[in-house]
């Protein structure tokens, strides 16, 4: 059983985690999709964008290079911006958790492929932005993505707790791989997007069902 009072920080991956942000990827997917004069023939499989970096996940499914992936992310940001980015919700629990994380004295940053410019935004449209110490995301520019480099950026910037005293708390094998590899504790948040097959290989410390069972 996880014990919270045993950490110093926790580092939150945001989609899947914090925010269910569902439906505005898959409105910008499809937009950048028609825009780009691609087909999507299954939409309800497109939940597999929310965590891995974009430029990957659009490369991979519609088979383009690199140039033409990096457009796909252009496009996707035009409505991304305007529109999606609020189209999403907290999950149920999530605010109440971080509110007491934060009366309890534990570091907060977000650990997040999504860019720092857009995690920042929503931190403030659902009032979550005082409970956070630092934001590490991704870059715009396409740079910083991968959930490894996120992490060590986050480490760079926050005190230097004992790796045994941090917590990686996400929905996706990639959370559970790039806390594996810096040697934090890392918990699986399985009422995100996340693949129970497949995330569990990744080994997490722990598996948390609801946002308040880390407070148990």
């Amino acid at each position: 059983m996880i014990n919270i009072n045993d950490f110093q920080a926790v580092l939150f991956d945001m989609d899947g985690t914090i925010i269910d942000p569902e439906e505005g990827i898959i409105n910008s997917i499809l937009y950048a999709v028609k825009k780009f004069g691609k087909e999507e023939k299954h939409p309800e499989t497109l939940d597999s964008f929310i965590g891995p970096p974009l430029q990957h996940s659009f490369k991979e499914r519609y088979d383009l290079t690199d140039e033409e992936a990096t457009e796909m992310v252009r496009l996707y940001r035009v409505y991304y911006a305007d529109k999606g980015i609020f189209q999403c919700h907290l999950y149920p629990g999530i605010k109440e958790l971080i509110e007491e994380l934060s009366e309890r004295g534990i570091f907060m940053s977000l650990a997040t492929s999504k860019p720092t410019i857009y995690a920042n935004q929503l931190l403030r449209h659902f009032d979550l932005e005082s409970y956070f110490d630092f934001t590490a995301g991704a870059n715009t520019d396409g740079s910083r993505v991968e959930k490894k480099e996120v992490i060590a950026y986050a480490l760079e910037n926050i005190p230097p707790f004992d790796k045994s005293e941090i917590l990686m708390l996400g929905d996706r094998e990639f959370d559970i791989d790039g806390g594996n590899h810096f040697d934090l504790v890392t918990a699986y948040a399985q009422w995100g997007h996340g693949n129970d097959d497949i995330v569990l290989k990744s080994n997490p410390d722990f598996t948390i069902n609801q946002p308040l069972d880390l407070l148990k």
